[in-house]
């Protein structure tokens, strides 16, 4: 049986719900057979394979030394194992909407919960607008449904949210995909009068569009002050972020029309 044939068995098997697929030591999670929601190396599981999963971990540029990390989306676990592991320090909350991708947790190699590592079976949307605010220190939103992000987790409502249930000195980091429009579009409102700013970038070998909200005004050393930032975490992390760098884009003090 080829490699092909072995996907489009198990695609049929899976009944419309979240399927695992190895080939080699490879392990990917799927929904439909279009994209690939989740990769992993069986013989390396904490390792962030894919460029994206590196670059959200650029919060610690902004934010090195964060207590409490709450990500929206599991997935394969890909950045709350990488976190679990190399950031001994920190509460990592995850909300998951889909049961049976959390039933797939194991598949993943993913922790069980513990005093620091919790997985919550939860509508992000709904839970975030229920908290009080200073929930998190860190908010990294990776919620996606078979045909890209979430649609609950793509309003202005719901960033608002995020935004006011950050920590002080808090970063809330987003995976838009191939959508950089969409920061305009959707969370112009969320930023109206406010001083929150935005920079992206996109990942070297992908089309996704990373964006990190970070309060403050910038300043001519900002890209200096980055770029040794980048080249310290690499050097302990090895997650290429200095290759970001010369994409990193600020979207304007107040809403316009495009980044520039």
């Amino acid at each position: 049986m080829t490699v092909l044939d072995s996907f489009e068995q198990l695609l049929e098997q899976s009944g419309g719900r979240p399927f695992v697929f190895d080939h080699g030591d490879m392990r990917t999670l799927h929904f439909d057979h279009k994209y690939v929601q989740s990769a992993m190396s069986i013989s390396a599981p904490d390792k962030l394979l894919l460029s994206y999963t590196r670059a959200m971990m650029g919060f610690m540029l902004f934010q090195a030394a964060p207590k409490h990390i709450l990500l929206v989306g599991l997935g394969g676990g890909s950045l709350a194992k990488y976190c679990y592991r190399h950031l001994p320090g920190v509460r990592i909350t995850v909300l998951e909407l889909s049961a049976d991708v959390i039933a797939l947790r194991d598949a993943f190699m993913i922790p069980a919960d513990d005093e620091r590592f919790q997985v919550i079976h939860a509508d992000a949307a709904t839970y975030m607008q229920a908290q009080q605010g200073n929930i998190a220190d860190i908010i990294m939103l990776d919620g996606f449904s078979a045909d890209g992000p979430a649609e609950a987790l793509s309003t202005s409502n719901f960033y608002a949210a995020c935004l006011r249930n950050l920590a002080p000195g808090g970063i809330l980091v987003s995976n838009l995909w191939d959508r950089p429009d969409f920061l305009v579009h959707a969370i112009a409102q969320a930023l109206a009068a406010s001083d929150w700013r935005i920079w992206w970038c996109r990942t070297g070998d992908s089309h996704n569009c990373i964006a990190f909200f970070a309060r403050g005004s910038v300043t001519p050393a900002f890209r200096p002050v980055m770029l040794h930032r980048a080249k310290k975490l690499d050097a302990r992390f090895g997650l290429q972020l200095s290759e970001l760098m010369p994409s990193f884009q600020l979207v304007c003090d107040r809403p316009v029309e495009e980044p520039v």
